[in-house]
C-alpha cells in the first residue's frame, strides 16, 4: 500500500463478502483519515504519535465461519503512526490459513 498500488493490496488478501471492499474503496478510506489530504498514503514505517498503536493477533477454536482468529493492525499514514485500524479474519482453510480483510476504521 505504500506503494499506492491498490489493486495488488486488494490481490494480497481475501476478503469478508458481505464488507463489499474494493481497491478503490480501500484507496478512499485511506485518503479519507483524518486531515483527509489526497497525498497521504499508507506507509511501512510510523514515528509515534499520541496514538497508542495496535497489532494484535488473537485466536480460537475454528467456529462455525472456519474463522480461527483475528488480526488488528493499526496503519501508519505518511510516516507517523495512527488510529486507522486494517482487521482481518484468520481462516482455516484445506491447504492451511487465509488472511481475509473484514475493515479498515478509526477504532
Amino acid at each position: 500500500m505504500e506503494l499506492e498500488d491498490y489493486d495488488a493490496a486488494f490481490a494480497f488478501t481475501e476478503h469478508i463478502p458481505e464488507m463489499k471492499w474494493t481497491p478503490t474503496l480501500i484507496r478512499d478510506v485511506v485518503k479519507a483519515y483524518g486531515d483527509a489530504e489526497p497525498t497521504q498514503r499508507v506507509t511501512v514505517i510510523g514515528k509515534p504519535t499520541d496514538v497508542t498503536q495496535r497489532k494484535n493477533v488473537d485466536r480460537w477454536p475454528k467456529n462455525a465461519h472456519g474463522a480461527v482468529g483475528e488480526i488488528w493492525y493499526d496503519l501508519n499514514i505518511d510516516g507517523f503512526v495512527s488510529d486507522l485500524t486494517a482487521t482481518f479474519v484468520i481462516l482455516d482453510v484445506d491447504d492451511g490459513l487465509d488472511i481475509a480483510l473484514n475493515d479498515i476504521h478509526v477504532m
